[in-house]
């Protein structure tokens, strides 16, 4: 659980997520196949007509919805890319071919089908949106501009045909040097965000506030600040698969910054977790929460790097390459409203979620050639 032993920030170390406690079983593997089982979540009802879920084909949006379907969801996936897209390592999408309770919408978020799904749905998890930080600055930003409003279209579309919750991911890329770094943040804490990317996911979080809060509104919505996730299926240009490559190949990986700004790194399955959660809890209509989705523990870079090297029995190498604008300054998860509002609380610390990872990402005969070089 969250604050397990890891040594205390203030000593260079890991530092553990603030958190409400809880005595609440964590979910299976995220990745396990899909199969009948109780809607349940921990005392409350996951809806019983179907979710749609926008961004499906991507990391996160693979699990969520292999996890619904697992938990005896109906789930409306959305998403311009095909099912059968070129697989990453460890990637979860290939599950959800062969399931009954899944249906496939391939189009846009603004396009009139997917308006057309939304009817009949009880719930939306919105995920689709541009993800490439240093793209988002010059023409780059026409793609975040489009996931604005795609966003809107949707909300709109809910609005039409009466959907009780929607579920929009945020990013701890919303706070920025408003904080300090040193405190983990609060979802009361000011919002500054140093790139357009984050921008964009300020207005998008902000527009589902509005549309639940509008008089007359029956919606409710959860905006969910995602913090780093990894895990099986991510993109292989993320940190840690990037770390995880260069101590198998000796290939440098660039290091922006000094490495030394600790932020909160959330395996997949806790992320998902709080996703389906945020689903099931109990708001009223017109209900509207921001609340943060994070792992259990804080590192910098270099601990990252140093903990992925430790597991590969090789060390990461890393070439200084300044600063790049954009970037997350240190940002800390403090997790507490999520316990509060959602019952949620991490359980993956950063050292099991790499390990997970490797074992999860990486082929057996990589692995055991490293674990015969460290033994030898």
């Amino acid at each position: 659980m969250a604050g397990s032993a890891v040594p205390d920030a203030r000593k260079g170390g890991i530092m553990p997520t603030p958190t409400t406690s809880s005595t609440s079983s964590h979910m299976a593997s995220a990745a396990e196949e899909p199969g009948s089982a109780p809607q349940d979540v921990h005392g409350h009802d996951l809806p019983a007509g179907p979710i749609l879920v926008t961004g499906v084909c991507g990391f996160i949006g693979s699990h969520v919805a292999v996890e619904l379907l697992r938990r005896g969801a109906a789930v409306i996936g959305v998403d311009t890319r095909p099912l059968n897209r070129p697989g990453r390592p460890g990637d979860v999408l290939s599950l959800l071919q062969t399931q009954p309770q899944f249906r496939m919408v391939r189009a846009d978020v603004r396009a009139p089908e997917v308006a057309e799904a939304v009817q009949g749905t009880d719930a939306v998890i919105h995920l689709a949106a541009a993800t490439d930080v240093g793209a988002s600055w010059g023409e780059g930003f026409t793609d975040h501009a489009f996931s604005v409003l795609a966003t809107q279209r949707l909300l709109d579309a809910c609005i039409r045909h009466d959907v009780q919750r929607v579920v929009v991911a945020s990013s701890a890329h919303v706070y920025g040097p408003a904080t300090s770094g040193e405190e983990p943040v609060r979802e009361s804490d000011p919002t500054e965000p140093t790139s357009p990317y984050g921008v964009a996911k300020l207005a998008a979080e902000r527009l589902a506030l509005a549309y639940a809060r509008r008089p007359g509104s029956q919606l409710s919505t959860v905006a969910l600040r995602f913090f780093p996730a990894f895990g099986p299926g991510c993109n292989p240009q993320m940190v840690i698969p990037r770390f995880f490559t260069a101590a198998l190949t000796g290939e440098a990986v660039p290091l922006f910054g000094d490495g030394t700004a600790r932020h909160t790194w959330t395996y997949i399955s806790d992320l998902v977790e709080a996703a389906v959660r945020a689903v099931a809890a109990p708001l009223p209509p017109g209900g509207a929460e921001v609340v943060n989705a994070a792992g259990c523990d804080a590192a910098s870079l270099r601990q990252v790097a140093e903990m992925v090297g430790q597991i590969v029995g090789r060390p990461v190498p890393l070439r200084p390459a300044g600063e790049r604008p954009g970037d997350a300054v240190a940002v800390l998860a403090d997790v507490t409203r999520a316990g509060r509002v959602l019952g949620f609380v991490p359980s993956i610390t950063l050292p099991d979620g790499l390990e997970r990872h490797w074992n999860t990402t990486i082929p057996n005969s990589v692995r055991n050639t490293t674990k015969a070089e460290v033994t030898a």
